[in-house]
């Protein structure tokens, strides 16, 4: 058993470590409607500017009508300088907003906010309104803000909701908004306004605001349709936070959660976390570890800021805060690895907790759920504390009791756009326990809350997809299962990050268009350590094929096929019937196939059924299935594979790639090394598979039998091997003794084995390099091929191409001329993108010809023709909108013709 005397640990996933009470931050502020400030609110006939509305009815003696629009005052009067309210001098916790006033002469009276048009909603009694123990409860939704300076746009925001309420015996009228975020907006006002909106934003320091005020009657107004009123503001407090609802878990309540390592004998796989920090970790009711009906993590309490309809609902419907309780499932450190999961910070040990799954009950009625997929435990002097990760809030109440429902809406109402952390100060151990395989702790949490933040995220619960997903919004957090419909188009920006939060699959029968750059590629992953999602499916029969998606400078990791049919292969694509896909300059890593079911499973990475797509300049490595480690090709599909590396992959029948059922193809200037299998290291072939594999680098795999090539001798395969480098050569197949095999080579390839492409050629004194075909071979197929190899260098040289993935000549990227050779012709800068010069020597006077052709041979741009004398040359040419890519650029002069490589960005 593991010694808990420090170790308070295995805290469960919801925490954030929170300091102790800041300052109050607070501005006082003030609308008379006299000064043209207040706020207006009104019915309308729908004569005027609004639709016809009237408010409920106020079930009250001297109450009638609930005014249904408002605004402020500036909405009705259209007079600019009228507003809401003004800041008034004596706040607290701005001294850089006060200093900043100061500075550029300006006062707090100066700074006016005005409200945009917002009104009742639904105005559903109990939900959008209340009437209870004499008070009156109104919200208005999306309450727009400008925060004006002299006159001059500087801060913006919105209220996701403002209620106010009115003891309906006596008194004034009240209001409190939601926390919102504010904005700048100074960008076209003044240096001086511009520095003062800054300074606010920086004494906010990521906090938002909050609006607290009283309302009195100032006077009626009709007209436009409108019938109204308009109200003066008093007492007003901007103050500063985020929505926070306290919590807590007393083992005494039976609350609380639980740490454990387990043997494998029990419910959960083993599991041993490092030193004396538990691996598993769950609240108390998870499998009966506390058998009491009331067990669970904690309960919340009184005492919150934010969440004033979610405590309006709970006493309407006769609930009280302690009713509403908060369970989490199983979660674990995950790979567990020093540095990345656990670790030492400022002398003080911290470990994350993975897929902290909460659900949220009242009553013991499941009624919202939210996912957060870490959560940072970090060990204080006499107790633990913790931060977690975002998560989104989701309705499940919907088989809940009617009042129990109201109440997960309203939670919602109060969330707003916030997705919420959780965080506890003060956790503590509790006692041991052990059985059912376990050894571990029980622990308590003293203090702790929820907190509704705003981050920069986009979450995605199942449905339909189409549009632009950008930076922006981005990472996209993916809460189930998506499809693109038919005629549909998902475009998907450069340095977008796509976090899949479950076994959940995209299933395209429109198009996805995934196009990034060097500098910024597309992620596709999971969300944490402990899921796999499922993929990227396509089907012709359900497809709109008449669209190709395409898929560029992409990064494929975690995928796990776990679909039905075909869908347990393809760890992230799986195609049936579909060829419109290309896919370049991508990376593939980590993804699995090895669930049974109506097929084996197939392809790690990529399984295709009658399917040819286009698949160029990608790595493939890390990835494991039964057939195909990185790729599998079945039953007539005829992929073009060029330019790509496999390496480290694991198939029990192909390593890297096994091609089953009449499929052939295309497989130029791949290099495969290190890939591994039962049968077949690199490549399994099985019952009549004939593709042309021409320019490959097959080295350095391991199979059990046929270490580079294993052909089966059921339904024999005839593919044409040419101008590769294998080793073993032929008589290292394990079969395939009829294959056509031409100009091929047995000898070490010399592979660079350091530095960001290991696998890259050495030097010239690699056996590979200009080994490839010619330009005479009847299998020279530069069309097949990208402009550039995997390292970014130009792919063809002196009409010669390298075996394998990469080309040790002509590295691009430089800014000085790099073509010189020996008949004095110089041409840089190689790679352009605008104008190239061109330097030769004649020696005599003459017609020198310019032309561009691409590796194709056609010509695609207008020739330049220059009469010039006999010496040395400055000539230029500029190519135009050429695509980027590699062109022929061929130079005719004195009888003879030039040709050299143009490399256009």
């Amino acid at each position: 058993m593991k010694s808990f005397t420090r170790f308070i640990g295995v805290i469960f996933a919801i925490l954030m470590t929170y300091g102790l009470t800041m300052a109050q931050q607070q501005i006082l502020f003030e609308g008379l409607v006299s000064h043209g400030e207040g706020i207006a609110g009104w019915n309308a006939d729908g004569s005027g500017p609004e639709p016809s509305a009237w408010g409920h009815i106020v079930p009250a003696p001297g109450f009638s009508n609930q005014y249904y629009y408002g605004s402020s005052h500036d909405y009705i009067t259209q007079d600019p300088t009228h507003a809401a309210f003004h800041f008034l001098p004596g706040m607290t916790g701005f001294p850089l907003f006060e200093q900043a006033l100061a500075d550029n002469g300006f006062t707090p009276e100066q700074v006016k906010v005005k409200y945009g048009l917002c009104t009742l909603g639904d105005d559903i009694e109990g939900l959008d309104w209340f009437f209870m123990n004499n008070w009156a409860y109104s919200n208005y939704y999306e309450n727009y803000f400008l925060i004006q300076l002299d006159g001059h746009p500087m801060l913006a925001g919105c209220c996701n909701y403002s209620q106010m309420y009115i003891n309906t015996a006596s008194g004034n009228w009240y209001t409190e908004t939601a926390y919102a975020p504010v904005t700048y907006k100074a960008q076209f006002s003044s240096p001086e306004v511009r520095s003062v909106a800054q300074a606010f934003l920086d004494d906010l320091n990521g906090s938002e605001i909050i609006l607290k005020y009283e309302s009195t009657y100032g006077s009626a107004f009709s007209g436009n349709g409108r019938f109204g009123a308009y109200y003066n503001i008093l007492n007003g407090t901007l103050e500063v936070g985020n929505p926070r609802l306290p919590m807590q878990g007393l083992n005494a309540d039976h609350e609380g959660f639980a740490g454990w390592d387990a043997d494998g004998t029990g419910p959960e796989p083993y599991g041993n976390g490092h030193l004396t920090q538990l691996y598993y970790v769950a609240s108390l009711d998870y499998d009966n570890l506390d058998p009491d009906p009331a067990a669970c993590l904690g309960h919340f309490l009184d005492g919150s800021t934010g969440f004033f309809n979610t405590m309006l609902q709970l006493q309407y419907r006769g609930f009280e805060i302690g009713d509403l309780k908060f369970k989490l499932g199983l979660g674990s450190l995950g790979p567990d690895v020093q540095g990345e999961d656990w670790g030492y910070q400022n002398g003080q040990h911290w470990c994350n907790y993975y897929n902290n799954n909460i659900v949220f009950e009242l009553n013991g009625e499941p009624i919202l759920v939210m996912l957060q997929d870490t959560n940072r435990l970090l060990a204080l002097t006499s107790c633990w504390s913790s931060e977690s990760g975002i998560g989104k809030v989701y309705n499940i109440s919907q088989n809940a009791s009617p009042g129990a429902q109201f109440v997960a809406l309203s939670f919602l109402k109060d969330i707003g756009s916030h997705y919420l952390k959780t965080n506890t100060s003060d956790v503590q151990y509790h006692s041991l326990f052990s059985g059912n395989g376990r050894d571990g702790a029980l622990y308590e949490i003293a203090a702790g809350e929820v907190v509704g933040i705003h981050q920069k995220a986009t979450f995605i619960p199942e449905g339909t997809l189409s549009g632009v997903w950008t930076t922006a919004n981005s990472p996209y957090f993916i809460d189930g299962h998506q499809s693109i419909e038919n005629g549909q188009i998902l475009t998907i920006l450069p340095g977008v990050e796509v976090k899949v939060r479950g076994p959940y699959r995209f299933d395209v029968k429109g198009c996805i268009v995934a196009e990034g750059t060097d500098e910024e590629y597309i992620l596709f992953t999971r969300s944490n350590p402990n899921l796999w999602w499922d993929g990227i499916g396509f089907d012709g029969a359900v497809s709109d094929t008449g669209v190709t998606s395409f898929f560029d400078h992409c990064i494929f990791k975690y995928g796990y096929a776990q679909g039905s049919g075909h869908e347990n292969s393809g760890g992230i694509f799986a195609a049936k019937d579909f060829s419109n896909l290309e896919i370049h300059n991508s990376i593939f890593s980590n993804n699995l196939a090895d669930i049974d079911g109506n097929n084996p499973p197939c392809g790690g990475a990529i399984a295709l059924s009658n399917s040819s797509p286009v698949i160029q300049n990608c790595t493939f490595r890390d990835n494991k299935a039964e057939y195909g480690g990185a790729i599998f090709s079945y039953s007539y599909s005829n992929p073009l594979i060029s330019n790509c590396l496999f390496y480290n992959n694991f198939g029990t029948y192909g390593g890297a790639i096994a091609l089953f059922d009449n499929s052939d193809g295309m497989y130029i200037n791949n290099t495969f090394a290190d890939n591994s299998g039962g049968q077949g290291g690199a490549i399994y072939f099985y019952w009549h598979s004939d593709p042309e594999i021409i320019n490959n680098i097959i080295w350095g795999n391991t199979a059990d039998e046929g270490d580079q090539i294993y052909f089966t001798a059921i339904g024999p395969s005839y593919p044409g091997f040419y101008y590769n480098d294998i080793e073993g050569g032929k008589e290292g197949f394990h079969g395939g003794s009829t294959v056509d095999y031409l100009f091929n080579l047995d000898a070490d390839p010399l592979f660079m084995g350091e530095g960001p492409h290991p696998y890259a050629l050495a030097g010239e004194t690699s056996p590979c390099w200009n080994a490839g075909t010619p330009d005479t071979s009847a299998w020279y197929y530069p069309q097949y091929l990208s402009p550039l190899c995997l390292c970014g260098n130009i792919r063809i040289g002196d009409n010669r191409i390298d075996i394998g993935a990469y080309e040790y000549m002509l590295a691009t990227g430089y800014e000085t001329p790099v073509a010189s050779v020996n008949d004095g012709l110089l041409i840089y800068p190689n790679p352009s993108t605008d104008e190239i010069r061109i330097d030769l020597e004649l020696k005599n006077a003459g017609k020198v010809v310019i032309e561009l052709y691409d590796l194709s041979g056609r010509l695609v741009a207008l020739p330049v023709e220059q009469n010039c004398s006999k010496g040395i040359q400055k000539l230029s040419c500029n190519p135009g909108q050429l695509a980027r890519g590699v062109y022929n650029c061929r130079i005719t002069a004195e009888g003879r013709t030039i040709t050299r490589l143009l490399v256009r960005n």
